[in-house]
Formats: C-alpha cells, sequence, structure tokens
C-alpha cells in the first residue's frame, strides 16, 4: 500500500495502457471490451491457441495459452497481462508479431486443401 500512496504514477501509467488496449490504435480495437490488465485473446481452437503461444514464447513474449477446462471448449484464449513494465511500442510489436503468426498459420490451413 506504501508504493500506491508514494507512487501514484504506477496506477496511472497501467491505466493509460489498458486505455491503449481499448482503443481503436491496438489491434484494430477489438479489444474495446478489456476491462482490467487481464485481456483475453480468444482464439477458438486448443491447438491454435497453443500454436500462437508458443511463437510469441519463442519471441521473448511471457504469454499462456488458457484451454479447457479452465475456459469452455471452442473459446481457447491467451492471456495478456499488461503491467507497467510494458509500453506501447511492446504491445505492438506483440500484435505484429502475433498477426504474422496467424497469416502464416492461415496460409498453411488454406494451402492443405
Amino acid at each position: 500500500l506504501e508504493i500506491l500512496q508514494q507512487e501514484p504514477e504506477r496506477r496511472e501509467s497501467l491505466h493509460r495502457l489498458i486505455k491503449y488496449v481499448q482503443s481503436d490504435k491496438f489491434m484494430n480495437g477489438i479489444f474495446t471490451n478489456a476491462a482490467s490488465q487481464i485481456v483475453p485473446i480468444i482464439l477458438g481452437s486448443d491447438s491454435q491457441a497453443v500454436a500462437v503461444a508458443e511463437s510469441l514464447q519463442q519471441a521473448g513474449y511471457d504469454i499462456r495459452a488458457i484451454r479447457p477446462p479452465t475456459v469452455p471448449e471452442g473459446t481457447a484464449r491467451l492471456r495478456l497481462s499488461l503491467n507497467i513494465n510494458i509500453d506501447e511500442k511492446i504491445l505492438n510489436d506483440f500484435a505484429a508479431h502475433m498477426e504474422t503468426h496467424l497469416r502464416s498459420e492461415k496460409k498453411s490451413a488454406s494451402g492443405n486443401r
């Protein structure tokens, strides 16, 4: 509690980051309902959530796949946890890496048809 009282800028910094994630500037505004520093990125299938999480982990991001039974079947997701050590550049780099992985995964899936 002392830190909160002595360093209110920490809380303000986190609130600014949450607002950024909620804005149209971050990933085209798909997280406008993000209400806290925990942001679910719902991907659907378990295998996709695990693959994307592994790719992001290899790139140095601390991200986890959350799968059933923790969440309902078909709603596997990544859990993005915001903190004061993250800034907009890190978030944008994260988003770019995730989008690149999803695009390459989509191309692989369409090539298998």
